[in-house]
């Protein structure tokens, strides 16, 4: 039995084998004994036929040794690393992106599982299968950013969206229309439930799949990210007895993990908490959550209307999409029930405009609304490769941030996949509705108006949350850049 607690592997042994080949075979030089035979840590049980081609590759006779793969990569990629941070020339070539690869002629049932696998050991949000001329790119989301993983070749491309459709349940013969499904992947102690969503492209379908973790995830309001005085204020507005909260934010911005805290929050014995989502994102015992489903004319508004007459004292809205629902979320919050909802839009004080603009009366949406918080997420610089970063004049003086102020960057390492990130903090601008405030907005006052008046107010916008997250060295100046849309 190997003793790898602790271990160093030498400069002469590790050099014997390239990092490329390391990574591509999943082996990993162990030893050289008085023989000159070269032991090697290997992922899977071995054959003649692989023996061979290693040794031709590595021009020496080699003693295989097998090793989990959950325990070998992350061993070569830490072996490889403690040699560049050594003295004397590097042992490892420059490697970008996330280690992983497929063999091209495991069973295809091998191939998704191991995808998978690699997406949620990785905290995947998302998997892209996207085809092309010549093969297939999968992506992964990972704290919101796409980044490429590996490429399937063109002969297993049919068959391994095939077998994405059978386990999600969809018609593996209908390749013209997209299609939606759902998987179930309970293996191994996790429990997912993975939305999929196929398009026809040029070059075939095109699929997506969402991951969901329904049992790790966190929907405490601590979870969120807010600081504790803006927890507080949260807080606050979603205790009281009526009225509306909305959550404001692009695609992407967390909106609907915010929801989901503060319905987790407000779920007491006592009160009856009803839904309305499109989908379902996590399924929360002792919520009554509903499904939009517009083919059968189960719509936000129709749902809603429903809603009213099954006796709520809260209800979500996934999403304001038009006048109708807005319209009568406004009226049950008028009725005495609180409406948790999301909008998209830039900032808080656009919501309010946002309203207007769809139809619906000043002076309900100054009666109704408590509270906007508007909320961005950006991606935090890695602890472990973290270094103040140069050279940032163009992008501060863009941004209107000060000279001064040391501003950090990830340069890439194993512990967050060569990015520089790794994890998402959020971001928030929250708006209390103020009595000057609903004054204003019942006499239309413009958002140029409200904006002066807030100035004079303590109000933190997303650019001061997003210039403290800079100061503390939390994220990047290209995050922020990038992100917070309203400073560009």
């Amino acid at each position: 039995m190997l003793n790898l607690e602790n271990v160093t592997i030498s400069r002469s042994v590790l050099s014997s084998v390239s990092y490329s080949i390391a990574i591509e075979e999943g082996i990993l030089p162990f030893s050289i004994d008085e023989k000159g035979i070269l032991t090697l840590l290997i992922s899977e049980m071995h054959n003649m036929e692989k023996v061979q081609r290693i040794q031709m590759l590595i021009g020496k006779r080699v003693k295989l040794k097998f090793l989990e793969r959950d325990t070998l990569f992350p061993l070569i990629v830490k072996q490889y690393d403690l040699q560049d941070n050594g003295e004397g020339s590097s042992v490892k070539e420059k490697h970008v992106g996330p280690v992983f690869s497929l063999n091209p002629r495991e069973a295809i049932i091998t191939m998704v599982t191991d995808i998978l696998w690699e997406a949620i050991r990785r905290r995947a949000s998302d998997i892209h299968f996207e085809p092309f001329e010549e093969a297939m790119q999968v992506r992964f989301r990972i704290d919101g950013v796409l980044q490429n993983i590996v490429t399937v070749p063109s002969a297993r491309v049919s068959e391994l969206v095939s077998r994405i459709k059978i386990m999600a349940h969809m018609d593996i013969a209908e390749k013209r229309r997209a299609q939606d499904g759902k998987i179930r992947f309970a293996e191994q102690g996790r429990d997912m439930d993975i939305r999929v969503s196929t398009l026809p492209t040029g070059f075939g379908e095109k699929v997506v799949l969402r991951l969901l973790d329904t049992k790790s995830f966190n929907f405490s309001l601590e979870s969120i990210g807010m600081s504790p005085d803006e927890q507080e204020l949260f807080r606050r507005a979603i205790e009281q007895p009526n009225g509306i909260v909305l959550i404001t934010g692009p695609t992407g911005s967390g909106k609907s993990t915010t929801l989901y805290g503060a319905v987790n929050h407000l779920k007491k014995p006592g009160i009856n908490i009803s839904t309305v989502e499109d989908p379902i994102e996590y399924n929360m015992p002792g919520i009554n959550q509903s499904q939009v489903k517009p083919e059968i004319d189960m719509t936000f508004a129709n749902l809603l209307r429903t809603l009213l007459r099954q006796d709520p004292n809260v209800i979500m809205v996934g999403e304001m999409r038009d006048k109708e629902t807005a319209e009568i979320a406004i009226r049950a919050s008028l009725t005495g029930h609180l409406v948790l909802s999301t909008l998209h839009t830039n900032d808080s004080l656009s919501a309010i405009t946002r309203l207007i603009d769809i139809g619906i009366d000043s002076y309900l949406v100054s009666s109704s609304l408590t509270m906007v918080v508007a909320q961005r997420l950006v991606r935090r610089v890695c602890s472990h490769c973290s270094c103040v970063q140069a050279k940032t004049e163009e992008l501060r003086e863009r941004i209107g941030f000060d000279t001064e102020t040391p501003l950090y960057r990830g340069v890439g390492c194993s512990h967050c996949n060569q990015t520089g990130y790794s994890g998402r903090v959020g971001l928030f601008e929250i708006l209390p509705i103020s009595e000057e405030l609903r004054s204003m907005i019942s006499k239309n006052e413009s958002i140029v108006e409200m904006r002066a008046f807030m100035k004079g107010m303590p109000f933190r916008t997303l650019k001061d949350s997003a210039f403290e997250a800079l100061r503390s060295g939390t994220t990047s100046i290209e995050e922020i850049a990038r992100e917070v849309a309203v400073l560009a």
